[in-house]
């Protein structure tokens, strides 16, 4: 059997993360729309988890940004060969990913407790963030600096 590639790997787990985001979006609309679920949250708690929600998606996506690029930069100083140096770079990501994860399920959830349509803006544009960090071969070779 062929070791798989580490892209196909890398891509595999990108598209997971990002097809559990937008089911998790969809069911949370359903739920509230369809009152299986009604929202709960009183005038207070829907105020304090805007801005719970609001500075966790923040710091999700610059701490996520910043530990990313701190460890591309010392993956790309390493003498390593390119498939480890994928490897490490697959690590960076999932950690970035997970940030963004987190933060989305989190607005979803709070979107279910309040049926507040901002928790649902706020995870939509999370999930344009995560989508801009698709990680194609040619993106990935390029920013570890990586040959055919």
């Amino acid at each position: 059997m062929l070791p798989s590639s580490p892209f196909k790997e890398l891509q595999t787990i990108y598209r997971v993360l990002l097809y559990s985001q937008i089911g998790l979006l969809i069911l949370a609309v359903l739920l509230v729309q369809f009152n299986v679920l009604k929202p709960f949250a009183a005038e207070s708690l829907d105020r304090l988890l805007q801005v719970i929600a609001v500075f966790y998606s923040f710091a999700a996506v610059i701490v996520g940004l910043q530990l990313f690029r701190r460890r591309l930069e010392s993956i790309k100083a390493l003498e390593l060969p390119a498939r480890d140096k994928v490897n490490q770079y697959k690590s960076a990501s999932i950690v970035q990913w997970a940030l963004l994860e987190g933060a989305g399920i989190f607005c979803s959830i709070s979107y279910i407790i309040s049926g507040n349509w901002s928790f649902l803006g706020l995870a939509i544009m999370l999930l344009a963030v995560f989508g801009g960090l698709n990680p194609f071969k040619q993106k990935v070779m390029l920013q570890l600096r990586l040959n055919d």
